[in-house]
């Protein structure tokens, strides 16, 4: 099936606003005219250019008998022929070409191996830098629950040192006499 291109006509409208003020210059129109031609000439040659496609694309399914698109036609350099099959005629480049091709086929096995591996290292590296997070984590908050653990002992010990109101209430007029009466002693002198 082709597909077909539909052009404007060759000779486009232009539409141009025309100002009752001003009018365009000769130079102006000269230069408009330039290029309405060139854009003619281009259009011609992109005609040409697709009938030469079109026929090209003929010529190829006509010899095929398939679309162009479904094969592959190596480039053959000018002044060179195609060359048939690179192993007739010879065991030991046939011997050798196939050993390079095992040693590829090794290569890209190790190659997916070495691939699969560093995946895999590199999933457990992340892993590891997880663990290593929450672990830091846990600690940050240990440490955390530790200073508020021995702040409310401090706090609790230094409550507890403290005499209860009711005990210094009795304990005052004691108190009190002692200091007067351990200050009153004469000294010896």
């Amino acid at each position: 099936m082709k597909p077909t291109i539909a052009f404007p006509p060759t000779k486009p409208e232009l539409k141009l606003q025309s100002h009752s003020a001003t009018l365009p210059t000769p130079e102006e129109r000269r230069r408009l005219e330039e290029d309405i031609e060139a854009l003619r000439q281009r259009e011609t040659n992109l005609r040409e250019y697709e009938a030469h496609l079109r026929s090209w694309q003929d010529k190829l399914e006509s010899s095929h008998g398939q679309p162009a698109s479904a094969q592959y036609i190596a480039p053959v350099m000018p002044g060179r022929a195609a060359s048939g099959a690179p192993f007739e005629g010879d065991p030991a480049l046939h011997a050798a070409w196939d050993k390079v091709i095992r040693a590829r086929e090794l290569l890209e096995a190790e190659q997916a191996h070495l691939r699969d591996d560093r995946l895999n290292l590199k999933e457990a590296n992340a892993t590891l830098k997880r663990r290593e997070d929450a672990l830091a984590l846990r600690e940050a908050r240990l440490t955390q629950r530790e200073e508020e653990f021995n702040t409310m002992l401090e706090a609790s010990i230094a409550e507890q040192a403290k005499p209860s109101t009711l005990a210094r209430f009795t304990q005052a007029p004691f108190m009190m006499a002692k200091s007067v009466f351990s200050s009153s002693k004469p000294k010896d002198e």
